[in-house]
């Protein structure tokens, strides 16, 4: 270990009560080859536990839309997100939109994944797409290594 792969820090959080915090730090360059799961175990006096998670790299999220929104007509918003260094999309991939308007009760907005390339898309589709559909679209992806998210805000004329 030469302290350019990962790093492990251990830090007291309450010495008198012998609480300890451990956290081991994949850096990005390499974190596509270390991809897998790790276990940290805790052994004392009262017994032993663990928590396994699945590390993997961070999701890089962007949006696209097919133009300019008009009322009345079809218009779709896409968001695509990538893993860095390439990573392949995992099962631990969560995406999810936050919008003004309640997706899931408007019947003019449908929500279209696809999971099947490199890039994993999430696409609202708008038929047709309303004045009342304006404001910001949030887009999240979420792994186990963190989070990230990307805003378009839509002016529907």
């Amino acid at each position: 270990y030469d302290g350019s792969l990962y790093q492990l820090a251990q830090t007291v959080t309450n010495r008198r009560l012998s609480t300890y915090e451990n956290v081991l730090t994949i850096n990005a360059a390499v974190s596509n080859i270390y991809r897998h799961t790790y276990t940290c175990t805790v052994i004392n006096v009262l017994g032993r536990n663990s928590k396994t998670v699945l590390a993997s790299p961070l999701p890089g999220v962007t949006i696209s839309s097919t133009g300019a929104p008009t009322a009345g007509e079809s218009f779709s918003l896409t968001c695509s997100v990538t893993l860095e260094d390439g990573g392949v999309l995992t099962e631990d991939l969560i995406v999810q939109w936050k919008a003004p308007v309640d997706t899931s009760m408007d019947r003019n907005i449908a929500v279209v994944n696809d999971t099947s390339t490199d890039t994993s898309t999430s696409t609202l589709q708008f038929t047709p797409v309303r004045t009342s559909h304006g404001g910001p679209y949030t887009c999240e992806a979420t792994t186990t290594a963190g989070m990230d998210m990307a805003t378009e805000t839509l002016t529907v004329k």
